[in-house]
């Protein structure tokens, strides 16, 4: 039963996450598209767009990257994988949790590190005066985000894609 339960949550946070990088995406090219036709068309683009494209380039990649990452739909090159996975599976698999883990947690506190030296130094952007720590600070969010559901649905796998 806590098996389920856990695996609803991943699952619907992981929803959600998929639908914040798609809207973000939609939203972004809705905005390149309206600015790019306001720059060539009537010679006035639309104020900011370009730091508004960004800030939702980085909601687009760091939601993205933990919606793959929690539900195990990222892309794997295995070479010498097998040999290994033949003769020793579940060391295998979690070897290969444990790695993911600690590349996943450094990843997160470079980006904390990051958001809040910013924080810190008080920068903004130079068109919109969006302060510059919301960049990291999104982008270490939602990595946070999904290093729980890593960690959380790893080892509710019943089985495991890669060995």
């Amino acid at each position: 039963m806590r098996r389920q339960a856990g695996s609803y949550l991943v699952a619907a946070v992981s929803k959600l996450l998929a639908t914040l990088a798609c809207g973000a995406l939609f939203v972004m090219a809705v905005l390149t598209f309206i600015d790019v036709i306001g720059r060539y068309g009537f010679n006035n683009s639309i104020f900011g767009a370009s730091e508004l494209v960004e800030l939702l380039m980085v909601a687009v990649v760091f939601a993205g990257f933990a919606f793959v990452t929690a539900t195990d739909q990222h892309i794997c090159v295995t070479f010498f994988d097998h040999l290994l996975t033949e003769r020793a599976p579940a060391l295998m698999r979690w070897s290969r949790f444990l790695f993911s883990l600690v590349v996943y947690a450094l990843l997160l506190y470079i980006l904390w590190d990051m958001a809040l030296d910013a924080l810190a130094n008080a920068r903004t952007t130079i068109v919109l005066a969006l302060p510059i720590w919301l960049f990291p600070g999104i982008a270490a969010a939602l990595s946070s985000l999904g290093f729980i559901l890593f960690l959380l649905s790893y080892p509710l796998r019943e089985d495991d894609p890669h060995g």
